[in-house]
């Protein structure tokens, strides 16, 4: 008995241990590789209220995307308690961050929401992918609602009219996906006869037709759907007010409030692209276009902010991470495993 106990604190502290070395392997990297810009924090701490206030703002913003997941994950029969739920949502943050690409915090949420309610892993993938899509879905509806309202400043530049159209078009692409989602019923969906076909063709890609299924379950929870829709246009509201308070840090008081919320949600997009850990790179870049359209040559020093929050957060994950007790085998080779299976299935951009 004292043989087996002290085997499982040895395996116990042994796997903390390289969670630890874990967690400060990617945020060694992350500083080694400049990825996290400190001097436009250092700049701005004369400021610091409108810091905070934007800090406030993102870390409201991950509570609201946690409560959203959950309204999803409830549709497909998936129920945790809340402080489960908010561990893998923040641990979820934490690999989003810090380990983009083949690694993501959405297989990590996946895999452990399959341990513990075994069957649902394709139902997990679908609430996933949902929350993506409504994450984008928002982005778009964020930045339209505030084009119309300041279209008077999107008048007369080629580059400004290529935007508004853009959103326009973005605008009327996510108004027809919920018009498809809602009014085409199963037996006359294409999309799922052509997955169909393909699965009867190659079995091995039937879980995409599970996945889609799992997306489908929401033709008939419209105003669940609007009302988490509704919850994703908070969040990213939130998002480009934290920008407004970051760049009002910066002394940018000269940019307008409507346009903002045009141009962050439009860089906020980009940043969905899995090429750097916490959209570094892409996110400057489109953050410093965008701006720069707005008369401000502060875009990228606005999204070091902002970046340099959504690491601190995913570090609050990675600390859950190293506590986390999962109801089945640790995140290793099954974990690995799994995500090898899984390449072949789209889990969705991230936002």
């Amino acid at each position: 008995m004292t043989t087996s106990k002290s085997r499982f604190t040895l395996k116990s502290t042994l796997s903390t241990g390289l969670k630890i070395a874990f967690v400060f392997l990617v945020f060694w990297w992350l500083a080694k590789k400049n990825l996290i810009s400190i001097s436009a924090f250092v700049a701005g701490l004369k400021n610091w209220p409108e810091i905070v206030v934007g800090f406030s703002a993102l870390t409201i913003a991950s509570f609201f995307a946690a409560y959203r997941w959950n309204l999803l994950l409830k549709v497909q029969d998936i129920s945790l308690k809340p402080s489960r739920l908010l561990q893998l949502h923040f641990i979820g943050n934490f690999f989003n961050v810090a380990l983009p690409g083949a690694v993501s915090g959405d297989f990590v949420k996946a895999f452990y929401i399959a341990r513990e309610s075994p069957g649902n892993r394709a139902k997990a993938f679908g609430s996933i992918l949902f929350d993506r899509v409504l994450g984008l879905s928002a982005l778009v509806v964020v930045s339209l609602s505030a084009l119309v309202i300041e279209m008077n400043h999107f008048i007369g530049s080629p580059i400004l009219a290529g935007i508004k159209v853009f959103v326009i078009t973005s605008g009327v692409a996510v108004f027809t996906f919920y018009t498809y989602l809602f009014f085409v019923r199963e037996h006359h969906d294409p999309v799922l006869k052509i997955l169909t076909k393909l699965e009867e063709r190659k079995p091995k890609l039937g879980s995409l037709v599970r996945i889609y299924l799992g997306i489908r379950v929401y033709h008939s929870h419209r105003v669940l759907v609007m009302k988490t829709l509704a919850v994703a246009c908070a969040i990213h509201i939130l998002a480009a007010f934290s920008c407004l308070c970051f760049a009002r840090a910066l002394g940018e008081v000269q940019i307008p409030t409507s346009g903002l919320f045009v141009v962050a949600p439009l860089g906020l997009l980009v940043t969905a692209l899995p090429i750097l850990p916490g959209g570094v790179g892409t996110g400057h870049a489109a953050f410093s276009f965008l701006f720069n359209l707005l008369g401000s040559e502060r875009g990228a020093d606005i999204f070091s902010y902002y970046v340099l929050i959504q690491l601190l957060l995913g570090a609050f994950g990675g600390v859950i991470y190293l506590r986390f007790k999962a109801a089945a085998p640790e995140m290793t080779a099954d974990l690995l495993h799994e995500m090898d299976d899984a390449t072949n299935v789209p889990d969705g951009a991230k936002t």
